[in-house]
C-alpha cells in the first residue's frame, strides 16, 4: 500500500505535467505555431478551441443533469489521445499539406476537448481527497511545476516542445490512473446546491471570472498582442504566469479553508482600473506593463478558481464535473464574446477615425465596474436549520424548567452537530453521518440506513476525522457533546 506522501507527490507531479502539456498546446497551437508572444497564438486555432470547449462542457453538464455521469466515472483516455494526436500531427508534419486554417481548426478542436476533460478529471480527484489542505497543496504545487516547465519552451523549439508535451501528458495519465484506483469518490452528483444563498454566491464568483475573461478578449488585439497588430507592446506569457503562480500560492496559504474568487477580483480591480484609465493617454508609453497587469490578474483569478471549485464541490455536495465544466465552458464563451467586441471596436476605430485605445478602455472599464457592483453586497450564509434553532431559543413567559427529555437531548446533539459542521466546513452528507456517529451508531448501521456502500461510509468518516482533528468515534462524540 503506497504511503500518503507518495500519493501526494504523484498528484502534484501528475497535475503539473498535465497543466504543462495543455499550456504548451494552447500557446503553440499544438506545435504548429511556436510563439509565446500575445495572449492568443493563432485565431484560426483559438476560435475552434473555444467552441470545442463550450460543446464539451455542455455535454458533461448535460450528462451530469440526467445522472448519466457519476462521480469518478469520467475517463481521461479520449482527452489524452486527442492531445497526443495533435502534437504528433505537428511533430511529424503528416498534415502539413493542408491549409493553415484547416490545420489550426483541427488542432483547436482537439485542444479544447482535451483541456476541458483533463481539468475536470484532475479536479474531481482533488475533490475526493480526504484532507482539503493536501488537495490545495497538490494544486498549487502542480501550478508551480507548470510555471517552471513552461519557462523551458523558448529553449526547446517547436519539435522539442511537442516531444516534451507528449512525454508530460503520457506520464500524467499514468499517475492519474494509478491515483484513481486508490481513491474513494463521494457521491456528489447534484448539478446545483440546494440553498438559494449558495447558488447566489456561486453565481457571483463565476460572474467575476467571466467578466474578466471577456475583458481580456476585448483587449486582445491592441493591448495583449496578437497575430495582427501591436499598439502597446508584446507580452511574454511566461512573466505573468510566474507572477500569478506566486500570488496564487500566497492566496492559497491565507485562504486555505475558503478560497474566494470575488475577493481576488476586488483586490485586482484597482490595478486594472488604473491601467485602463491611463491607456488612452499613455498607451504607447506604458509598453507591455498594461498587458502584464491584465494577464496576471486573469491568471490569478483562473488559478484561484481551481481551488474554489474543489472547495465548493466538497462543501456543497455538488458535482465537480459540473462546476469545472461551467468554468471552462463559460470562460470560453465570454472569451469569444470579448474577441468579437474587440474586433468590432477595431473596425469602428478604422471607419470613423476614433482612438482604438480609448474605445477599448471604455469597453473594458464598464463591465469590470458592473461586476464589482454585483458582488459588493454579500449574501448572508444562514441555513434553515440555524433559523429554526434561533426561533426555538426565543423565551416565552410561560416557559417552565423541566428535566431534559430524550427529544431535548436529541435537539442538543443536533445543535452540536450543526455547530461542528459549520465550524469545520463539513458537507451535507458529512453532517448527516456525523449526526449518526454522535449518537453512537456504527458504520454498518449508517450504510444500511443511508443505502450507501461501506467503503463510501468509511470514506466520509475519514474525512470527518481529518477535518475535525479527531482519531476515534469516542473523541468525536465527546467533541459534539462539548459543543452542545
Amino acid at each position: 500500500m503506497p504511503s500518503k506522501r507518495a500519493c501526494t507527490i504523484a498528484g502534484t507531479v501528475g497535475f503539473g505535467l498535465c497543466k504543462t502539456a495543455v499550456s504548451v498546446a494552447y500557446m503553440t497551437a499544438m506545435g504548429s505555431v511556436f510563439s509565446t508572444v500575445g495572449f492568443v497564438s493563432e485565431l484560426d486555432f483559438m476560435i475552434p478551441m473555444l467552441v470545442s470547449s463550450i460543446l464539451t462542457s455542455a455535454a458533461i453538464v448535460t450528462l451530469v443533469a440526467f445522472r448519466k455521469l457519476s462521480t469518478g466515472s469520467l475517463s481521461q483516455a479520449p482527452a489524452v489521445l486527442a492531445l497526443l494526436l495533435g502534437f504528433l500531427l505537428s511533430a511529424t508534419g503528416v498534415l502539413s499539406s493542408l491549409p493553415g486554417t484547416v490545420l489550426g481548426a483541427l488542432h483547436g478542436v482537439l485542444c479544447g476537448f482535451a483541456l476541458t476533460v483533463l481539468n475536470a478529471v484532475w479536479l474531481e480527484l482533488f475533490i475526493a481527497e480526504a484532507d482539503s489542505r493536501c488537495a490545495v497543496g497538490q494544486i498549487v504545487g502542480g501550478l508551480a511545476i507548470q510555471c517552471v516547465l513552461s519557462s523551458l519552451l523558448p529553449l526547446l523549439g517547436p519539435l522539442g516542445s511537442s516531444l516534451l508535451s507528449i512525454a508530460a501528458i503520457s506520464l500524467s495519465a499514468l499517475l492519474l490512473g494509478w491515483l484513481k484506483r486508490r481513491v474513494s469518490f463521494p457521491a456528489n452528483d447534484d448539478l446545483l446546491p440546494r440553498s438559494r444563498t449558495d447558488k447566489l454566491m456561486l453565481a457571483q464568483s463565476y460572474l467575476c471570472l467571466f467578466v474578466l475573461v471577456g475583458v481580456v478578449g476585448i483587449l486582445h488585439t491592441a493591448v495583449l498582442g496578437s497575430q495582427s497588430e501591436h499598439l502597446v507592446g508584446d507580452v511574454s506569457m511566461w512573466m505573468p504566469l510566474v507572477a500569478a503562480t506566486i500570488i496564487t500560492a500566497l492566496v492559497a496559504g491565507l485562504t486555505i479553508r475558503r478560497p474566494d474568487p470575488t475577493a481576488v477580483y476586488k483586490g485586482s480591480l484597482p490595478a486594472m482600473l488604473v491601467i485602463l484609465s491611463l491607456l488612452p493617454f499613455l498607451g504607447h508609453a506604458l509598453g507591455g506593463l498594461a498587458g502584464l497587469v491584465m494577464i496576471t490578474c486573469y491568471d490569478v483569478c483562473g488559478m484561484v478558481f481551481l481551488l474554489f471549485i474543489v472547495d465548493r464541490a466538497r462543501a456543497l455536495d455538488v458535482s465537480g464535473y459540473a462546476l469545472s465544466s461551467v468554468y471552462f465552458g463559460g470562460s470560453s464563451l465570454f472569451l469569444i464574446i470579448g474577441l468579437g467586441l474587440g474586433g468590432l471596436l477595431r473596425t469602428l476605430s478604422a471607419d470613423h477615425g476614433l482612438s482604438l485605445l480609448t474605445l477599448l478602455a471604455f469597453a473594458a472599464i464598464y463591465p469590470l465596474a458592473a461586476a464589482l457592483i454585483m458582488v459588493l453586497k454579500k449574501p448572508r450564509a444562514s441555513s434553515a436549520v440555524q433559523q429554526a434553532e434561533s426561533a426555538q431559543q426565543q423565551p416565552t413567559d410561560g416557559d417552565e424548567k423541566e428535566a431534559p427529555s430524550a427529544q431535548t437531548v436529541d435537539d442538543m446533539l443536533a445543535t452540536g452537530v450543526d455547530d461542528i459542521a459549520e465550524r469545520f466546513g463539513l458537507t451535507k452528507r458529512e453532517r448527516e453521518i456525523l449526526g449518526y456517529l454522535a449518537r453512537g451508531r456504527s458504520a454498518k448501521y449508517i450504510s444500511d440506513t443511508l443505502v450507501i456502500s461501506d467503503n463510501t461510509t468509511w470514506a466520509h468518516i475519514k474525512r470527518i476525522y481529518a477535518k475535525t482533528g479527531v482519531h476515534s468515534k469516542q473523541e468525536l462524540m465527546s467533541l459534539v457533546e462539548h459543543q452542545s
